[in-house]
């Protein structure tokens, strides 16, 4: 046996924490890059022409769900940044002033947004505007005609 200071190399105590090592890497390795998305496994069911095959790839599709939401925990946030639009356009349908002058916005797609910076805005019903993803989880909400745009905030 090899001696390296006062403990071995084969001692049960590394012996264990290697054991315990090895067991935990796949716990804390990434899911595999090339994994397929729910979105291509949707999309690639769609383009079955034959109704069993197709049924049969959703009916699949549906039984991994389970499976994949096991696989991809931990890694929610990285899911939905991947999978999800990074602007989106709609139409305000209510702007309402709220405390502080900040105001909330209704869209006609149903999505609800708050202002989240401090500003004054000119927004009305009516006004086509274009949600766009920022840094840390940030939204930014600006008027499809351009000019300045709003932190804000999905609230619904």
């Amino acid at each position: 046996m090899r001696k390296i200071g006062a403990h071995s190399l084969l001692c049960p105590s590394a012996l264990r924490t290697t054991t315990f090592l090895l067991l935990l890497a796949p716990v804390f390795a990434s899911p595999p890059a090339s994994a397929e998305t729910l979105e291509d496994t949707l999309r690639r069911c769609t383009e079955f022409s034959n109704d069993q095959k197709r049924l049969a790839c959703f009916d699949k599709a549906a039984a991994n769900l389970k499976a994949r939401a096991e696989l991809r925990f931990g890694h929610e946030g990285k899911d939905i940044a991947e999978e999800a639009p990074e602007s989106i356009s709609a139409t305000i349908t209510s702007a309402a002033e709220g405390a502080h002058g900040k105001f909330t916005f209704t869209l006609d797609n149903g999505q609800v947004w708050r202002q989240t910076s401090s500003g004054r805005a000119i927004w009305r019903e009516g006004e086509q505007v274009t949600l766009e993803r920022g840094a840390l989880g940030s939204f930014f909400m600006r008027k499809a005609t351009g000019g300045r745009s709003l932190r804000v905030k999905r609230i619904k």
